[in-house]
This record gives structure tokens, sequence and C-alpha cells, in this order.
């Protein structure tokens, strides 16, 4: 699979489509995708990503991010990671993500506690 990277702040990107890998390392980037069928990985803090049909993949990771996705198709996958995030599908916010989203209870504060939970959920 072709691979474009862009390094560098305050850097945009437009592509029409991208059937391809796009990864973007930088801080107050802005990046604007039409049709992703591919891979997009945004790697910084305050950035931006708009994309109008995904199919594929985008993968963000840093701080006060906004990912705004015109329309979801099946079978694409949307990860986020990193404090005061902000997805938004077809103009409405649908979440907030935080650091500690894996974390499967709000009540326990030890690894221990969540990896037990876990285990006995899969032994039923």
């Amino acid at each position: 699979m072709k691979m474009y990277s862009v390094v560098g702040n305050k850097k945009k990107v437009t592509m029409e489509s991208n059937p391809t890998k796009l990864k973007v390392v930088g801080n107050h980037c802005i990046i604007r995708v039409a049709t992703n069928q591919g891979d997009i990985e945004v790697i910084g803090n305050d950035c931006r990503v708009e994309v109008t049909d995904n199919y594929g993949t985008v993968n963000f990771v840093g701080g006060n991010g906004f990912v705004n996705i015109g329309k979801r198709w099946k079978g694409d996958k949307v990860h986020m990671m990193g404090p005061c995030n902000y997805l938004a599908v077809a103009g409405k916010k649908t979440s907030q993500s935080f650091e500690a989203q894996a974390q499967l209870s709000p009540f326990s504060k030890d690894l221990d506690d969540v990896i037990e939970s876990f285990f006995t959920f899969v032994m039923r």
C-alpha cells in the first residue's frame, strides 16, 4: 500500500479521495478528504480532520482535536485517543474522548480490578 507522510506544524492537506495510507504528524494541522477508502493517521495537538464519506479508518492521537465525518459507511472505523477530542458525525457532536477511555469500570482504580472483572466475564 502506498503511503503519504506529512511532517510539520500548521500543515494543510486536501485530497479528493484517499485509497492509500495518509500519515500526518504535527500540531495545528488541517486535513480535508472527500472520500476516504484507506487509512488516515493524525498525530498531534489541536488538529482538525474533515472527511465527507468515510469507508476506511481514521486514527487520531493527540489533544484538543476535532474529527468531522459527513457520512459513515458500513465497515469504517474511527479511533481517537487523547484529552478533549471531539467526534462529529453529520454535524452533530457525538462523543468526547479521554485518555482513560479503555478503562472498563469507572469505579476501579487498580488495573488488577479491571483485568479480574474482564476474565470473570469471559469465563461465564
